[in-house]
């Protein structure tokens, strides 16, 4: 079944802005993120992110993606959710 994918606006650390499906508990409010479609794949909404946002990443709650290099320090779950100020 397909899900509805948002990216967030607002970028996190180190320019990242993070893609979350619907009903993401880290979804940000309606006026803080981008519609990006209906996708059967987190993967798929990551590419669709990465047209507005060549650093989006998926959201490890609701976007897990498995992959085979690996991540440096600041791709962490928890710097992808900091707000920079």
């Amino acid at each position: 079944m397909a899900l509805y994918y948002y990216v967030n606006k607002q970028s996190g650390y180190n320019d990242n802005h993070v893609v979350h499906a619907s009903g993401c508990k880290y979804l940000p409010s309606q006026a803080g993120r981008l519609f990006l479609g209906s996708f059967y794949a987190p993967t798929a909404a990551i590419q669709q992110a990465r047209k507005y946002y060549p650093n989006a990443l998926g959201c490890d709650n609701c976007c897990p993606v498995t992959l085979k290099k690996k991540l440096n320090i600041q791709n962490s779950v928890v710097l992808k959710h900091m707000v920079c100020l």
